[in-house]
C-alpha cells in the first residue's frame, strides 16, 4: 500500500530573459513535458508549492497558460497549488473561477484546490484517498507568509515583538494540529509550504528580501509529516537533519544566470505509512540553457560551437576596444541568443567612491574626455583640436557680469534696424544692415 504524491513548482510565468526576452514557446514546452510525467507517474496527488507567475499581474496568455496545464494535471489527479510570494490571491481566485468553468461546478467537483490564506481557521487541509482506497492522502497546505501579514493578519499580541521564524514555528505548528487530527493508521500527511527553510541553497534568483536570514524558517520546527512539498528555492535540493524527507522541487525553467549549474527536475514521492518514502526525482529537458561565456576572443571561439541553441551572456577580455564585438560573437554563436555582453579590458575597471573622496581626487572633465579619445585613437593634431574646442565651449560668459555679449547686440540692432558702420570700443559690430546679416548667417 503506497501513496503516490507528485510533486513541482515554481512556474513563474511570464519570466523573461534580461528583462525583455519572453519565454513563452520554452513554459509551453516544458508544462508539456510535466504533464506528460505526472501522467507516466500516475500519481494519487500533485502538489504544486507556489509561483505559478512571475508578477502580480500576469499577462492574459500566462493565464490561459497556467489554467490550461492545471486542468490537464487535474484530469490525471486533484491539484493543490500553494500561493507563492509572486501569486496574489485575486489572481488565483479568479483562476479557480475559470478552472470550475465560470464557477458553474460546485468545489467538490473542482480538480483544482487553491491554498491562499494562512490564518488560523482559513487554512487549507485537503484529504484524498488513493486510487485504491486503501491510504488517505491528507495535505496540510501553508501559502507564502510575509513579514508583514503578522502584523495585519494574526491579532495575537503575544507574537507583536517575536521574530519571524518564531511566528512561522506557531503557524507551522497549526497546521500540524488541523493536519494531524484524528489520524488514523493509513493517513498520510504531507506538509505544501511557500517558505525559505534555513539551510537552503538560493539560486539568488530569488528575491533578495525574500532569502534573507531574517526571514526564514528553522527546519526543525517545520511539522513532522511523511513528505513536505516545498516552493520558493529554484534550486531542486533536500533539507536534511528534520526527520523527514522535505524537498525544493526548484523551478522547472533556469530562471536566470545564477542557474546555469542547475538540473531542473520534478518529484514523485512513494510514501507507505511506517517506512521511509521513496523519492524519485525526474530531471526536465525542455526549455533552452543559460549559458555563461568568459576569456578572450579566441578562447570563445574555441568553445562556441558547444553551445547551440542557448541563453548567452558573455563577458570578453580585451586589450582595447574591439570593433564589431557583438557581430563577431553572433558569427560565433548562430544558434544562440546573446542576451548580454560585457567588455574587460585593463585599466578600464569602475572605481566606486568612497565617503572619503573629495572633489580634487576626482579627475577632471578635461583629463576624461583625453582619456576616453585616446583609447579610441583619436590622438595627435585631432585629439588638440578637440580638446582646444572643448576649452572654448567652456569659456562661457560670467553669468554675473551684466555686459551684454555681441550676439546679443547684433540681433538687437537688426531688430530696431539700426545701421553699423564697424565695430565700436565696446565690442559691438557695426556697419551696414547687409553686413549685420551676412555675419549673423
Amino acid at each position: 500500500m503506497t501513496a503516490r504524491v507528485f510533486h513541482t513548482s515554481d512556474w513563474h510565468l511570464g519570466r523573461q530573459i534580461a528583462g525583455r526576452h519572453r519565454r513563452d514557446a520554452e513554459f509551453d514546452a516544458v508544462l508539456h513535458e510535466i504533464t506528460e510525467i505526472a501522467v507516466d507517474s500516475a500519481p494519487d496527488v500533485i502538489v504544486h508549492s507556489g509561483d505559478l507567475f512571475d508578477g502580480p499581474r500576469p499577462s492574459l496568455d500566462d493565464m490561459r497558460r497556467a489554467a490550461h496545464a492545471l486542468r490537464g494535471l487535474g484530469k490525471i489527479a486533484p491539484v493543490v497549488v500553494v500561493a507563492g510570494n509572486h501569486d496574489t490571491s485575486y489572481v488565483l481566485s479568479f483562476l479557480k473561477f475559470m478552472l470550475s468553468d465560470l464557477g458553474t461546478r460546485p468545489d467538490d467537483e473542482v480538480r483544482v484546490r487553491f491554498a491562499t490564506d494562512a490564518r488560523p481557521g482559513s487554512l487549507l487541509v485537503a484529504e484524498y484517498p488513493t486510487a485504491r482506497g486503501e491510504l488517505a492522502v491528507r495535505i496540510g497546505a501553508l501559502p507564502y507568509l510575509h513579514p508583514n501579514r503578522f502584523a495585519y493578519e494574526f491579532a495575537d499580541p503575544a507574537t507583536a515583538t517575536a521574530t519571524y521564524a518564531e511566528r512561522m514555528r506557531v503557524v507551522q505548528a497549526d497546521v500540524y494540529r488541523r493536519l494531524a487530527h484524528n489520524r488514523g493508521p493509513r493517513d498520510v500527511l504531507v506538509f505544501a509550504a511557500h517558505l525559505f527553510v534555513e539551510g537552503a541553497t538560493p539560486s539568488r534568483s530569488e528575491r533578495p528580501i525574500s532569502i534573507d536570514s531574517d526571514y526564514a524558517a528553522i527546519a526543525t520546527n517545520l511539522p513532522l509529516v511523511d513528505y513536505g512539498a516545498l516552493g520558493h528555492i529554484h534550486k531542486p535540493q533536500r533539507i536534511d537533519g528534520i526527520g523527514f524527507p522535505a524537498h525544493y522541487a526548484g523551478s522547472p525553467l533556469q530562471m536566470d544566470f545564477g542557474e546555469t549549474r542547475d538540473t531542473k527536475s520534478v518529484i514523485l514521492a512513494e510514501i507507505a505509512p511506517g517506512r521511509e518514502p521513496r523519492i524519485e526525482v525526474t530531471p526536465l529537458e525542455s526549455g533552452r540553457r543559460l549559458v555563461k561565456l568568459a576569456g578572450t576572443l579566441d578562447e570563445i571561439r574555441q568553445t562556441a560551437g558547444r553551445v547551440g541553441d542557448a541563453w548567452v551572456k558573455v563577458t570578453v577580455h580585451t586589450d582595447g576596444p574591439t570593433l564589431a564585438l557583438a557581430e563577431t560573437l553572433t558569427e560565433m554563436l548562430p544558434k544562440a541568443t546573446i542576451v548580454d555582453i560585457d567588455e574587460l579590458r585593463p585599466g578600464a575597471e569602475v572605481h566606486i567612491l568612497d565617503h572619503a573622496t573629495t572633489a580634487a581626487d576626482l579627475p577632471s572633465v578635461e583629463d576624461l574626455l583625453r582619456e576616453y579619445l585616446s583609447d579610441g585613437r583619436v590622438m595627435g593634431p585631432a585629439l588638440d583640436r578637440v580638446m582646444s574646442t572643448l576649452s572654448h565651449l567652456q569659456a562661457d560668459p560670467d553669468p554675473t557680469d551684466r555686459t551684454s555679449c555681441c550676439e546679443e547686440n547684433l540681433l538687437t540692432a537688426a531688430i530696431e534696424g539700426r545701421g553699423f558702420d564697424g565695430i565700436d570700443r565696446s565690442g559691438v559690430l557695426t556697419g551696414s544692415e547687409s553686413t549685420v546679416t551676412e555675419a549673423l548667417s
